[in-house]
């Protein structure tokens, strides 16, 4: 398998593969801050796009493997994003099944991270509504889709790259959620109800202007829908935590994102869906501060503790409505 990661091998076979021409003016830049393979920005005759190759080691501190084959998956997925919301998709150019490498469509070069607008405390109301409305249509167009349903029926990925290094980690640090805690791995596992992102946040959605581009799908299963709701929230709440000042516009951004998604949503019970992610969502919470892969930026130990209070206060009152959730958070990151 050859290594992209070296920029003379990756334009060498984006010559190969005639992705570019002998002649273009191309230029490569790599993308840091990913921990499960190696991302290129690539630039050649006007046409920019993104070139993924999925690692089998992922990038962190702990022992993390994961089968790179998980590059189809973010492939297909990213179709059907592109089949039913095109406005906020990257258009899918190749696939190369023996080396693991994806390209797309690239967000132009001067393109935000929304996640970076977020942690400036930008809140663009428009922005998000665009990814909770995109994330809605996916869950209803995908459910009950027989075909798509056998595709991503093997979530042996979704395990290794989220319940194991995000729930089940956190429970030798934690072990009195590990009876709480089974229940909701089992409802993950065990669900078929429709197309789940697995990595739906605000890191993997770049924005020009109010045009957003939803991306990196290499988690997609066929699975629970609440896993999708819980990783999204999550990373509001955190950021909510770290640039307190906006706390409340944060949670209040939130609160309209899932009234907006639970008003369109229409292929299960509304309140099973809200009880199964809220009793997600502490999990997660606590995960991005004691799992294999802690948020870079909460660093300060009164951070993370409010994060474990507020998720274990979420537990212990059984804060399983939006409601009861969003006043806890409120309330806390008021008060601390």
């Amino acid at each position: 398998m050859i290594d992209i990661s070296n920029e003379d091998v990756l334009k060498q076979y984006l010559l190969n593969k005639n992705h570019i021409e002998t002649g273009d003016d191309c230029s490569i830049t790599y993308c840091g801050g990913g921990v499960s393979g190696t991302v290129a920005f690539v630039k050649a005759s006007g046409r920019e796009m993104i070139v993924k190759q999925a690692l089998a080691k992922l990038k962190v501190a702990e022992e993390w493997l994961c089968d790179p084959n998980r590059m189809q998956i973010e492939m297909k997925s990213n179709e059907i994003y592109y089949r039913h919301v095109p406005e906020n998709t990257p258009e899918v150019y190749f696939y190369d099944h023996d080396n693991y490498i994806f390209g797309r469509e690239a967000a132009p070069e001067h393109a935000l991270m929304w996640k970076s607008n977020l942690m400036d405390g930008v809140l663009d109301k428009v922005i998000a509504e665009k990814v909770m409305r995109s994330l809605v249509i996916i869950h209803n167009e995908c459910a009950k889709d027989k075909e798509v349903a056998e595709f991503f029926a093997d979530k042996t990925i979704f395990h290794d790259l989220r319940i194991s290094p995000y729930i089940k980690f956190i429970l030798h640090k934690h072990t009195r959620l590990t009876e709480y805690a089974q229940p909701v791995i089992n409802g993950l596992m065990e669900s078929a109800i429709t197309l789940v992102h697995g990595d739906y946040s605000p890191k993997n959605v770049m924005q020009d202007g109010r045009k957003v581009y939803l991306m990196d799908f290499e988690v997609a299963h066929y699975g629970h829908p609440s896993f999708d709701l819980g990783f999204l929230s999550n990373h509001l709440i955190l950021k909510s935590v770290y640039n307190r000042r906006f706390g409340a516009a944060y949670i209040s951004m939130l609160r309209h994102m899932l009234n907006l998604y639970f008003d369109e949503m229409n292929y299960m019970d509304k309140s099973s869906l809200e009880v199964s992610y809220l009793k997600l969502l502490p999990l997660l919470m606590i995960a991005r501060v004691d799992g294999k892969s802690p948020v870079e930026y909460l660093t300060a130990s009164a951070d993370k503790e409010l994060v474990r209070k507020m998720a274990y206060a979420i537990i212990d009152n059984q804060a399983f409505n939006r409601k009861e959730m969003l006043k806890i958070i409120l309330e806390n990151i008021e008060n601390n």
